[in-house]
């Protein structure tokens, strides 16, 4: 039998799997944690000027002489500004902090991605989050400046290799009707690490315990080493058969929908394992169709990251309470989730992730409109905006892992995460220069989201398809209209997967008809 097939017989979302999933969806809280980390750790408290005996609350102006020294005595809050005198000229290295960790989540992403199509899912797994943890926790300690930058970097690699990680895992051990609520869940989760920080650093309000206090829970990776299996998709690729077939036979066992005596049978895929375990990051844009598909992602993931992480970072800036606007960009993303999960069954990944993206995009320009005594009404707008380059997010991920085949999957999604990290890291930039030119920063972000907007129109569908295994499987599919089913009688595979949807979709008008 293929694997599509296995899955229903071993549990496509059975015990094991749902044991896999939590014990890797509950961390994205921490990963969220590290990814929003400065928001609160770079914050600026207030401060005094001391010049001589002369002590002036704020930066000095154009014709003052600069400051001796800086006072925080008195703030309600410590960051690393205060530990090195980050205000004033020296402002724009808080920020730094927040695109340096985000260049090394760049760099995770782009090697966790080689590391885990070339030597599998499992090991990464555990080794990167145990590192993220250990990175994190020397940076609290660095002594400078430069070190702790150095050691966020770090901590950025780790962490943008095991957020690709966590997520491949649990897609390629469920079936294909438990993808989206795969997705949806991971992100809510994400989203709840948001909202809970800002609660964390509202009660702990010195950096350095707050930064032990969001890195320790990273040490769950000891638990993954026992409990989180090898893709078995992943391993088809490879042509490992009966490894395979021993972890599909292990699930089933697991799940009791088979007898320890009992075996799965895979069979191999159509194209030569050989063939497979060459494909790399150029099999991306190959063919027109995937080249198409990749140019596409890449912009539409730049832009989603440079306007969640924008309007997230900006919640602390915003008129209003730090730590309520944080919480409250953070936790509005989980309705939008779950909204998300029901319109992409029903309308399609497709067209979700291009109204959301127009959605959020629209809202930010609204921004830009409102009077500047309104501050209310600027924290709702801005809030919607999030909302729809929320939902954007959490659609592209579960998109993007259908568009691409088993064997270069996690080279895709690195490549795609590759292109939000530099998102992550502009970010910061148009913050600051939003700072300069007051709204420039909700120019930047709504124009460059109804842009993605329109661009995504161009992707495919690909709700309730099989997974492709192979980039041929995904060039046979792709240049089909979305809606029509596709039976390719040079792969065998695909015909009784299409067939057997077929059947299916049959069997529900009967029903319906009844």
């Amino acid at each position: 039998m293929d694997i599509e097939d296995a899955f229903r017989q071993v549990g496509e979302y059975g015990p094991l799997q749902r044991q896999v999933f939590w014990t890797m969806a509950i961390p994205q809280v921490f990963v969220a944690w590290h990814h929003v980390h400065n928001v609160f750790v770079g914050a600026q408290p207030r401060f005094f000027c001391i010049r001589g005996v002369e002590r002036t609350e704020g930066c000095p102006k154009a014709d003052q002489l600069p400051c001796e020294k800086y006072d925080f005595v008195g703030t309600d809050f410590s960051s690393a500004a205060s530990e090195w005198n980050l205000v004033c000229s020296e402002s724009y290295k808080s920020d730094m902090i927040q695109s340096v960790y985000m260049v090394g989540c760049l760099f995770g992403n782009i090697i966790g991605g080689y590391i885990a199509d070339q030597y599998g899912r499992r090991h990464l797994s555990y080794v990167s989050i145990l590192l993220m943890t250990v990175c994190s926790l020397v940076a609290i300690d660095a002594g400078s400046y430069e070190r702790y930058l150095l050691w966020r970097f770090l901590t950025g690699i780790f962490t943008g290799a095991y957020g690709l990680v966590s997520f491949t895992i649990p897609i390629e051990l469920v079936g294909a009707k438990q993808r989206g609520f795969v997705n949806v869940v991971m992100t809510i989760l994400y989203a709840a690490g948001i909202g809970s920080l800002a609660l964390l650093a509202y009660c702990v309000r010195d950096w350095q315990q707050l930064s032990v206090i969001t890195a320790l829970p990273g040490l769950i990776g000891i638990y993954y080493y026992w409990v989180v299996p090898e893709s078995p998709r992943w391993l088809m690729t490879q042509g490992r058969i009966e490894e395979a077939e021993h972890i599909m036979t292990s699930i089933a066992v697991y799940n009791n929908t088979l007898s320890p005596s009992q075996t799965i049978h895979l069979r191999p895929l159509s194209v030569h394992p050989a063939k497979t375990r060459q494909a790399s990051f150029f099999d991306m844009i190959r063919s027109s169709i995937l080249r198409s598909i990749t140019l596409n992602n890449l912009y539409t993931w730049f832009v989603n990251s440079l306007v969640f992480y924008g309007l997230t970072m900006r919640a602390g800036d915003l008129n209003g309470d730090r730590y309520l606007n944080v919480a409250l960009a953070g936790l509005i993303e989980i309705p939008a989730d779950i909204v998300t999960l029901y319109l992409t069954d029903i309308y399609g990944r497709r067209l979700t992730y291009s109204w959301s993206m127009l959605f959020g995009g629209i809202f930010c320009i609204g921004i830009i409109v409102t009077p500047e005594n309104s501050a209310t009404l600027q924290v709702i707008l801005a809030l919607l905006g999030k909302i729809g380059i929320s939902m954007a997010t959490c659609v592209s991920w579960i998109h993007a892992a259908e568009m691409y085949s088993t064997n270069i999957r996690n080279k895709a999604l690195s490549i795609c995460n590759t292109a939000s990290r530099l998102g992550g890291v502009v970010s910061p930039m148009v913050l600051a220069l939003g700072r300069i030119h007051p709204n420039m920063d909700f120019i930047i972000f709504g124009l460059s989201a109804v842009v993605g907007g329109v661009l995504s129109r161009g992707l495919p569908e690909t709700l309730n398809r099989p997974l492709p295994e192979t980039v041929e499987d995904v060039d046979s599919w792709a240049s089909v209209p979305s809606g029509t089913h596709i039976v390719d009688l040079s792969q065998p595979e695909i015909m009784e997967r299409s067939i057997r949807r077929l059947e299916e979709e049959f069997e529900v008008l009967e029903r319906l008809n009844e």
